[in-house]
């Protein structure tokens, strides 16, 4: 295909998937294939990004992540894509002190008024009919609710930003890479990747997006090249998750309730997040 640019991505998780989705619609002319050991009618089990619904929130101390976050929890809520995944559930953080006064701070600062604001523990722990009234607030001088934040079905949104990407003409090869397919000499340039069933897809411009995978990944390409491995530049790390059975009582008091996150500093996790996750079928009233 000489004149038109090709673009390999590997790994569909939620940055393989949205990758290559901006670069079709970036470029429509171009080649681009995502390339993943599962299908996307289940996307890759493994990403983080699919199993478990995920908080979409602009809590930040950081002024510029509360920036980005806030531009991306408009796309949750306004765009066709996304908007059927999104629920604004609000957010109910238990956090240090100072936490909850700057994140107002910067929500002034971006021009959103958003309803947040840092409760009296006492108050809070009245908040969503007593809810949060047992939690843990020892250090705690305030409890930030932030009604305008909430969470995302995280694994039907990413198999809909995959349709919506091979309907513009992406590619999806599902094939799992053994290795990527680098010259043999000057800067080790890479021409593809290898399959591990040994076919070599070639691409001009090749994108990894595999997450905790990338170090072997790596590795396991180029063996004797210390520059290309990943050393100490990122380190891969997990979270433990679980899910609690609820009867109809239970349903009826939580069905509602706002993503909760307790981040003291002596929580047995320092971000512990409770987020309404689907029930079976018929066990919603």
């Amino acid at each position: 295909m000489a004149g038109v640019a090709s673009y390999i991505v590997v790994g569909s998780g939620v940055f393989g998937a949205s990758t290559a989705l901006h670069l079709i619609r970036a470029y429509p002319s171009a080649r681009v294939r995502l390339v993943d050991r599962d299908g996307y009618a289940a996307p890759t089990r493994v990403a983080a990004s699919w199993d478990w619904n995920k908080v979409v929130r602009a809590d930040y101390r950081d002024i510029a992540y509360a920036r980005l976050a806030l531009e991306a929890r408009d796309l949750w809520r306004d765009d066709p894509l996304y908007r059927p995944f999104y629920h604004e559930s609000g957010v109910f953080w238990i956090s240090a002190a100072g936490f909850a006064d700057q994140v107002v701070a910067n929500f002034a600062r971006l021009g959103f008024d958003g309803g947040l604001r840092g409760h009296a523990v006492g108050e809070a722990a009245g908040l969503y009919c007593g809810i949060f009234g047992g939690a843990d607030y020892d250090g705690a001088e305030s409890v930030l609710v932030n009604p305008t934040a909430g969470w995302a079905d995280a694994k039907d949104a990413l198999r809909r930003v995959i349709e919506e990407a091979v309907a513009l003409g992406v590619e999806y090869v599902q094939a799992e890479v053994a290795a990527l397919a680098l010259e043999e000499a000057g800067d080790a340039a890479c021409r593809g990747v290898v399959t591990a069933a040994g076919e070599t897809l070639t691409a001009d411009r090749v994108l990894l997006c595999t997450g905790a995978y990338t170090a072997k990944l790596l590795m396991d390409s180029a063996p004797g090249r210390t520059s290309l491995h990943a050393g100490g530049r990122f380190v891969a790390a997990a979270a433990s998750q679980a899910v609690a059975p609820l009867d109809e009582e239970q349903l009826r008091l939580f069905r509602r309730m706002p993503v909760a996150i307790h981040a003291l500093p002596h929580a047995p996790c320092r971000s512990l997040a409770a987020v309404p996750h689907p029930l079976p079928s018929g066990s919603r009233g």
